[in-house]
């Protein structure tokens, strides 16, 4: 998609997203003028057709740099122009910038809280790294809304061959399965130890911090596009397909009843690991499930 089928994307959208036309629009005018700006695509609940009026603007800024450190200098001017120009597209309350993703890849995250409660969530990064995402089927939920005349976005660079051997960036894995499954687990015996202690905030802060994995895991066995985002993408993809027992899980401040709700979680702790890993096959941590467990309900 080019930039003047992005316009027309733009124009189609429902009018309770004219803020985010805005500041998408005003985006696309600008990157028109910077000779560094490559591309810009939306994506998540917008690139997807499920936005609504409250939803943020999940975007990327592609930039004529070289990936990782060495195009650190032209990412850099990019993030000043976003900057000098967001106060132009709404009435800005204020913005956070920070480094995100991993080093290598020198990637800078925007993200600015508009007066309207219009929120942008733009990183700007390097083309390249866009590219690589592309030919390896990543971020499929994106649409591009301007791309700089020179390339075109359904083409390689290479002129056609896109070969195979880069990994999908957003693919789950048997190891990530095992990763949130052993996380949540260790989760839950923390909150048992809070518990022991008396520490309620604590044993509740865990408690949460299991649930979120327990919707990590169920969003990856129903096959939902960004799995490690968990309940979002648990609602997004089905939300009526839900966790059996996850009502079970929701606890208060009172002991008795965070120690059901933690009991309560690793049954379906157990039950969303084991859907996962249906779907993609995984070493689950079934040893430390089952201490854990023991511990519990036996008071290890």
């Amino acid at each position: 998609m080019g930039t003047v089928e992005g316009r027309a994307w733009l124009a189609a959208l429902p009018a309770e997203l004219t803020a985010q036309r805005r500041v998408l629009t005003g985006l696309v005018d600008r990157c028109e003028a910077w000779p560094l700006a490559t591309s810009l695509l939306v994506g998540c609940s917008l690139g997807r057709g499920a936005a609504d009026e409250l939803s943020d603007i999940d975007a990327a800024l592609g930039v004529d740099a070289p990936s990782g450190e060495a195009g650190a200098e032209r990412l850099g001017t990019v993030e000043a122009l976003v900057l000098a120009a967001l106060p132009e597209l709404g009435t800005l309350v204020d913005v956070l910038r920070h480094p995100t993703g991993p080093a290598s890849q020198h990637v800078r995250r925007i993200f600015a809280q508009f007066a309207d409660r219009t929120q942008l969530d733009l990183a700007v990064v390097a083309d390249a790294e866009i590219e690589v995402r592309r030919r390896a089927g990543g971020a499929p939920d994106f649409v591009y809304l301007y791309q700089a005349p020179a390339s075109d976005p359904r083409m390689p660079a290479d002129g056609g061959a896109t070969g195979s051997a880069a990994p999908d960036a957003y693919a789950v894995t048997g190891e990530q399965v095992r990763e949130w499954a052993f996380l949540g687990w260790i989760a839950l015996i923390d909150a048992d130890k809070y518990l022991r202690r008396g520490s309620a905030w604590e044993a509740h802060s865990r408690l949460d911090e299991a649930r979120h994995r327990i919707w990590a895991l169920w969003a990856a066995a129903q096959g939902a596009m960004y799995p490690w985002h968990g309940l979002s993408q648990v609602l997004d993809h089905d939300p009526a397909d839900l966790p059996p027992g996850i009502e079970f899980t929701v606890a208060g401040l009172d002991a008795a009843d965070l120690r059901r709700a933690v009991r309560a979680s690793a049954g379906v702790l157990d039950a969303a690991s084991a859907a996962a890993a249906r779907r993609h096959p995984a070493d689950l941590p079934t040893a430390m499930a089952d201490y854990v467990t023991r511990a519990l309900f036996r008071g290890l």
